[in-house]
């Protein structure tokens, strides 16, 4: 990434952070609200890349989770605490994979997904213009029929290019066949520790960095608020649909 370009990145990040500041009001996995996020789905970053240097971000709904915990918005916020803590821990990679578990979801996720739309399309957008991802492949596994509103809005936010890499499975002994096992946990016939312990592990190094987000929101909340969203994403791309190389 050239210099201009990460100047206009870091730009839309903070916009961004000053124009969706409800996005942002919550820093923790350890803390209400978004402790319940962790009842409801396991967000885990893979520790090994793959061969192609990528990096695999899991998102897997936990069995028999409390409905009250199934809140997409909150989901969103997770998400985005994870994408902020990477930024701090990542080296260049090549890019990244997004892997969805989704075969414990409800019915009732739908209406929380449809609640959370803005917040669900307004966070992919924002992967694009105010975040150094490079979205590479989307793999589902698991998905029941019920969920096909919510998967087609997810394909919505996207570009021709990655919904011709977006994998839907019925098995995650498919993702065998896209990654290799030293890279995948071990529940799913990889080598790595199971999601329970890497997702306690990745828990614990957002806490690590909880100086870092603190100093970071400082420096975000000076940011003068946007007025509309094309001062964000002027410079990179007005609500472009998120790209893949």
């Amino acid at each position: 990434m050239d210099l201009d370009r990460a100047r206009s990145k870091l730009e839309a990040y903070c916009l961004a952070r000053a124009r969706f500041k409800d996005l942002y009001e919550h820093r923790s996995l350890s803390c209400p609200p978004l402790d319940e996020v962790c009842k409801f789905m396991d967000i885990v970053v893979l520790p090994k890349l793959t061969d192609e240097g990528y990096r695999i971000t899991i998102f897997r709904i936990r069995p028999e989770y409390p409905e009250s915990s199934a809140d997409v918005a909150n989901a969103v916020r997770a998400v985005l605490l994870t994408s902020d803590v990477r930024m701090y821990d990542e080296h260049q990679i090549g890019g990244d994979v997004f892997i969805y578990e989704v075969s414990n979801v409800r019915g009732s996720v739908v209406a929380h997904v449809a609640a959370a739309a803005n917040a669900v399309r307004r966070s992919i957008q924002l992967a694009q213009a105010a975040y150094p991802q490079r979205l590479k492949r989307i793999h589902v596994v698991g998905s029941p029929p019920f969920l096909a509103s919510s998967l087609a809005l997810m394909r919505n936010c996207v570009n021709e290019k990655i919904k011709r890499r977006y994998y839907l499975h019925p098995k995650v002994d498919e993702l065998l066949d896209h990654i290799p096992a030293r890279v995948l946990p071990r529940e799913w016939g990889g080598e790595e520790d199971n999601i329970d312990v890497l997702s306690k592990k990745w828990r614990r190094r957002i806490d690590e960095v909880s100086p870092y987000l603190r100093i970071f929101n400082e420096a975000c909340s000076a940011a003068p608020a946007p007025v509309n969203d094309v001062d964000i994403y002027g410079t990179v791309g007005a609500f472009r649909k998120l790209d893949i190389d």
